[in-house]
């Protein structure tokens, strides 16, 4: 018989994994510029939020850019956000300083976002009573080309003539993005509306940061979906199993596409329930397996996250969370599924929950949810949201090289018993044919070797099993991120990151900190005991309750104000700096 080995077989007893340090010292931004763009569905704000974002990356700038969606495939009115600055930037913003109307309902949609400052651009074709618009001969010129779909590539070029960017930038975006659909005719629109930009006169322009090629160009554009599955891919995941569901969907989009360069199992399963168990069973056979899915699909896996917590079996659940209950709102965004993670499945078994707030903890925390799993024996949740997921930002090249790789699985001998009672509850896990054991498992209550047992006295050892791993979860777990030195803690969990270090930094008050927890359960209560010395806790959540703030008043954390939002939007710097002003004027 040929002998199998495990490639990176690690034993439980060896220290836990660290996370490479990203010793990259941040570039600090003083000045951005907003652009928002509006109009329906199927109209192309997607192709001009790439274009834009890669040319304004070409150009030197930092780019972030985010989107809000009706639930439709074409109609509606959508918008996309996307700021530019000189350092930097991890958070939309509210306002606009420059709107580009695709159409006439565009205006109205986001009348409240445009001030008396801010630029509005439009086809000479849409009018408002109460707007003044710069117009454009969009429509017009592109039917020159040949066609309205190039309209984008005019609009692209509109605005590097009005900034005076140079065009060949933009040309080189638009040559990668339609290389493969006519090129040559999106390039003429192009130049076309280059032409038209440098030839407005009068149109009051905000002034445009000052350009850092040095500093982009070897930046990376990718949304929060592209950087979970480089995670995922860093852990070691090897098969998906999932259905489709808003906002999840990207990183199996993801997965799938990166399955024809690596060795990934990619399959579309009919329904959440079938996905969750396939997961069970791929770790079951030796493989890293996950599933992704959203709150409606994950509140139908229950049943299987408690199958993985009685038999022990790895798993992880990438959830994108969106606004509850029942469909919602299915392609906004809310920290809403918290408690879900927390709460969901029946009877007492350990998880971990975890929940990154930006582009590199998407990364991280990725490949750490396969390794606690794997480490562990049980479901790790991974938190995000459409916010995060949607998003696009920046991001150095990553050396996948410096996340280690273990795996625990073991060569069973023939007296092989699953679930060996061990000191700390984790029993070394075996897998069907590498070795000579027999590896039994069951949904039902079980003695050491696996078989089903109704023993009182068998299950009274059980439940200690499995509540010892929790301990030493819990005793392992990752201490929040803490920056600054005052002595009132804004606290923030999750996607909420970014918006909070840029308001933080604009109110510039040294009695202010900010205690960021991506680790979000179980919480560690000796992470803890700096809350419970400040003077004020702050709690900033996207949903309506507070559901995190619940968790730290579980540990006695006292908390003082709750900001909390529940629309379907995420946090915007400029509004939340606003409601923390208010909080503060309140603490004096």
């Amino acid at each position: 018989m040929k002998e199998t080995k495990v490639p990176f077989q690690a034993d439980i007893s060896k220290a836990p994994v660290k996370l490479p340090k990203n010793n990259q010292e941040e570039h600090t931004g003083t000045h951005s510029i907003s652009f928002l763009i509006g109009g329906a569905a199927g109209t192309g704000i997607m192709t001009l939020e790439n274009v834009l974002s890669d040319a304004f990356r070409r150009s030197g700038f930092f780019v972030f850019s985010t989107k809000e969606y009706m639930s439709r495939v074409r109609g509606g009115s959508n918008t996309t956000l996307l700021r530019i600055s000189d350092g930097p930037v991890h958070a939309p913003c509210w306002h606009a300083d420059l709107f580009i109307a695709l159409d006439a309902d565009a205006l109205d949609h986001a009348q409240e976002r445009l001030g008396d400052e801010t630029v509005i651009m439009a086809d000479e074709s849409v009018k408002h009573e109460e707007m003044d618009i710069v117009e454009m001969p969009m429509l017009e010129s592109v039917k020159k080309v040949g066609s309205k779909r190039y309209a984008n590539s005019y609009i692209c070029g509109v605005l590097f003539g009005l900034f005076g960017l140079d065009a060949k930038m933009l040309s080189q975006s638009i040559l990668s993005i339609f290389e493969e659909e006519d090129p040559q005719e999106n390039e003429t629109a192009m130049q076309e509306g280059v032409a038209y930009g440098k030839a407005l006169k009068g149109v009051s322009l905000p002034d445009l940061p000052a350009a850092q090629p040095a500093l982009t160009e070897a930046l990376h554009l990718l949304n929060g979906s592209a950087a979970s599955g480089f995670g995922f891919l860093a852990g070691g995941c090897n098969m998906i199993t999932a259905y489709p569901m808003s906002p999840s969907t990207g990183v199996l989009n993801f997965m799938a596409s990166m399955s024809r360069d690596l060795t990934i199992v990619v399959e579309q399963s009919e329904d959440e329930i079938a996905s969750l168990n396939m997961v069970l069973g791929g770790w079951y056979g030796g493989a890293r397996a996950m599933t992704s899915t959203s709150g409606g699909g994950f509140a139908l896996m229950s049943e299987a996250v408690s199958l993985s917590g009685m038999s022990e079996t790895p798993a992880v659940i990438y959830l994108a969370q969106r606004p509850g209950p029942a469909t919602g709102l299915p392609t906004r965004t809310e920290q809403g599924d918290l408690d879900l993670a927390i709460h969901s499945g029946h009877g007492y078994f350990g998880r971990i929950v975890l929940a990154p707030g930006d582009l590199q903890e998407c990364i991280d925390y990725g490949y750490l949810a396969f390794e606690l799993a794997d480490r562990y024996q049980m479901p790790v949740i991974y938190l995000s949201d459409q916010y995060l997921a949607d998003s696009m930002g920046m991001l150095q090249t990553v050396d996948f090289s410096r996340y280690e790789q273990r795996r625990y699985i073991h060569t069973t001998e023939a007296s092989y018993d699953r679930y060996k009672i061990v000191e700390g509850g984790i029993t070394p896990r075996g897998v069907p044919g590498l070795g000579e054991g027999m590896v039994v498992s069951t949904s039902d209550e079980h003695d050491e070797r696996g078989q089903i047992t109704e023993s009182h006295h068998v299950r009274e050892k059980m439940v200690e099993k499995r509540t010892q791993k929790i301990a030493r979860s819990l005793s392992e777990a990752y201490a929040p991120r803490v920056s600054g030195k005052g002595s009132i803690a804004v606290i923030g969990w999750g996607s909420t990151k970014g918006v909070i270090e840029e308001v933080l930094k604009v109110l510039d008050d040294s009695r202010l900190l900010h205690v960021h927890f991506a680790w979000v359960h179980p919480l560690n209560p000796e992470h803890l005991e700096l809350l419970k010395k400040t003077d004020a806790n702050i709690m900033i959540e996207n949903n309506a309750t507070g559901q995190f703030a619940g968790r730290l008043k579980s540990h006695d954390v006292r908390i003082d104000h709750t900001v909390l939002q529940a629309n379907g939007f995420g946090f915007f710097a400029d509004l939340l700096e606003e409601r923390l002003k208010i909080v503060l004027k309140e603490l004096k």
